[in-house]
């Protein structure tokens, strides 16, 4: 009897473990979605630019809300109504760097059914967590170097010439640092998606700013990343090698020991958050080899282990709350 009891508990723990391990691995397949890319780098690649402004009465047309985010907000050149606008679009488009960067990315990127298909799978995961949620129409664009990824409640665009690879001599002659060009690679382009996406969804406004809560709110956009993109690989979702993703799990205890030890856990002073939390060559407060944004990567594991002893909490609940303190304490986070 006794032999019995022990393999019903072994069974319950082996259960336990496996729902842990298994709480993010959905069947998305008969959820019905089928998302799709407008090329607006194709638009502009095959525009005359002898004749720029006669294209602009279809492009408004056409795209829209997108056309005016292009213009306002992308490569800044204002409305079309405006006096002097057809001559900046007409300078846009005929600036040698820029009929360069659109020839390359009209060549790198001729085939994006990957990248669709990726994304579509990521929104069907979002879907199945946020039936009654909109999802957004999706352009691709080249903005000059300016923006990687813009949202808007309806709208996501993806800068493809800000994913041309670590190595590209664009981002060196814009004197870019090797800590950021890093990230500016293909690899990079779904899981930035995800991450604007779920920034513009569930953005952070608390009264209260400290390293606490910031950490924590960056540890659950990064549980997102774990509904959304299940099947990437960590250093993929944060952006790190896997040498970083390394030494995180090694020091991952004195990580936590210095900043409780330092009282920086309740600390609002900006500096000291933007150190923990910001891309950087690396987290200053350690070693030289270690990677940036130390914070959010502590967040994150903070945000697991509180899923993890929480069963009963969905990601709805968990991405809704505020309260940092509580998710902290009921985490059990204990490195």
């Amino acid at each position: 009897m006794k032999a019995a009891k022990h393999f019903l508990i072994l069974i319950s723990l082996v259960s336990l473990l496996s729902c842990n391990n298994n709480k993010l691995k959905i069947d998305v397949s008969d959820i019905n979605l089928s998302l799709k890319i407008q090329r607006f780098d194709s638009v502009l690649y095959n525009i005359k630019t002898d004749s720029v402004i006669n294209y602009v009465p279809d492009l408004q047309k056409q795209y829209n809300e997108f056309f005016e985010i292009f213009n306002n907000k992308i490569i800044n050149i204002g409305e079309p109504d405006q006096l002097a606008y057809s001559g900046y679009l007409t300078k846009f488009l005929t600036d040698n760097i820029i009929i360069e960067v659109l020839e390359k990315v009209n060549k790198e990127f001729s085939d994006f059914s990957n990248y669709s298909s990726e994304l579509e799978l990521a929104f069907k995961h979002y879907k199945y967590y946020y039936q009654e949620k909109p999802i957004p129409n999706i352009y691709t664009y080249v903005s000059g170097f300016n923006q990687s990824i813009v949202t808007t409640e309806n709208i996501l665009g993806i800068g493809l010439d800000k994913y041309l690879g670590e190595n590209s001599e664009y981002y060196k002659q814009l004197g870019i640092p090797a800590y950021l060009r890093y990230k500016m690679t293909k690899s990079r382009i779904v899981p930035d998606c995800m991450t604007a996406w779920a920034l513009q969804e569930f953005n952070y406004n608390d009264s209260t700013d400290n390293l606490l809560n910031r950490m924590i709110y960056n540890g659950k956009i990064m549980y997102f990343l774990d509904a959304v993109l299940p099947s990437y690989e960590d250093s993929i979702k944060i952006g790190y090698k896997t040498s970083q993703i390394a030494w995180c799990k090694a020091n991952e205890k004195d990580i936590w020991t210095y900043i409780v030890e330092n009282k920086l856990l309740f600390n609002s002073e900006f500096i000291n958050i933007k150190k923990m939390i910001d891309d950087a060559p690396n987290t200053s407060f350690f070693p030289q080899n270690s990677p940036s944004r130390t914070g959010v990567w502590i967040g994150w594991q903070i945000v697991k282990s509180y899923m993890k002893n929480n069963q009963e909490v969905t990601l709805q609940e968990l991405m809704k709350s505020s309260d940092y303190q509580k998710i902290l304490n009921y985490s059990k986070y204990k490195p």
